[in-house]
């Protein structure tokens, strides 16, 4: 009898085992499964953030949160796949790209808006760093993006002082003297020009130098022998000494006589000033 039940205990415990068993393997089973199915996608092998509000969360997830449900735009796109739709890489100046392009790029229309609000209240991008330091803009979309943002660059001889205190390091002082030596010489031919700007040093010019671009072709031209000694004594290149000079020189020497070499010869300029000068003189 006690031989009996001790067979029954021994056989109701192996079969408990064998039980727990099975359950622990059906349980590691199932989160194996539920892990491979909420997986994310990934985009060209780095996984995309979610960002709250963005296409990428689930609308489920987004209208717990209080986001409306994301309205696609309808427009055809290539390139990665992100949060189920597809997604472009083109290239863009975050200053100037619309709405419709920034959701093309990969922005939830959310996240499109709050880039084109900073704008409108005049922020502006000086540099591809300043697009990745919205709030919106993801790391791994900045890193994507990043190779195909190109800011415009400003035309230091066409610029007004608006676009020149939009540059980075360049407030409404140095926006003043840049127009201001500008007007003097007639235009810039070289950005090193910026280095004869009193208190505008190498370390700004340089800081400046991606910033900006030049139209030699839109220097006004200098009549060395025409112009008014009042005009020649405002050109950063002769100054008042020298405008003299010219004008003393004009009165003893024949037209035929005048010219920069002459000048040059009669030590009313020096080589450099010579040098600069020629830039603004009609060949």
């Amino acid at each position: 009898m006690r031989r009996e039940t001790k067979k029954r205990l021994s056989d109701s415990a192996a079969s408990g085992i064998v039980a727990l068993i099975f359950l622990v393997l059906g349980f590691q089973l199932a989160v194996f499964v539920m892990k491979v199915v909420r997986r994310p996608a990934s985009v060209d092998g780095l996984q995309e953030e979610s960002v709250v509000g963005s296409d990428s969360v689930p609308p489920a997830v987004n209208a717990l949160r209080g986001y409306p449900r994301p309205q696609r735009s309808g427009l055809p796109a290539r390139g990665v796949a992100r949060g189920g739709r597809r997604v472009e890489s083109f290239p863009f100046d975050p200053n100037t790209v619309t709405l419709e392009e920034l959701v093309r790029l990969g922005l939830s229309e959310r996240q499109a808006e709050s880039v084109d609000n900073y704008r409108k209240k005049g922020g502006r991008f000086r540099e591809k760093q300043d697009f990745a330091k919205m709030y919106v803009v993801s790391d791994t979309l900045f890193r994507r993006l990043e190779p195909f943002i190109e800011i415009a660059k400003v035309e230091l001889n066409g610029a007004d002082s608006a676009a020149l205190v939009s540059l980075s390091g360049i407030g409404p002082y140095f926006a003043g003297r840049i127009i201001s030596y500008r007007r003097r010489a007639g235009g810039f031919w070289s950005v090193e020009q910026l280095l004869e700007i009193d208190r505008f040093d190498r370390e700004k010019l340089e800081h400046l130098r991606p910033q900006v671009v030049i139209d030699t072709g839109k220097i006004e031209w200098l009549d060395l022998w025409n112009e008014g000694q009042e005009r020649l004594s405002l050109h950063p290149y002769l100054g008042e000494r020298a405008a003299k000079a010219i004008q003393r020189f004009k009165k003893v020497y024949d037209t035929a006589a005048w010219s920069v070499e002459n000048l040059l010869r009669e030590n009313i300029l020096s080589e450099e000033e010579v040098s600069k000068l020629r830039h603004y003189l009609k060949r």
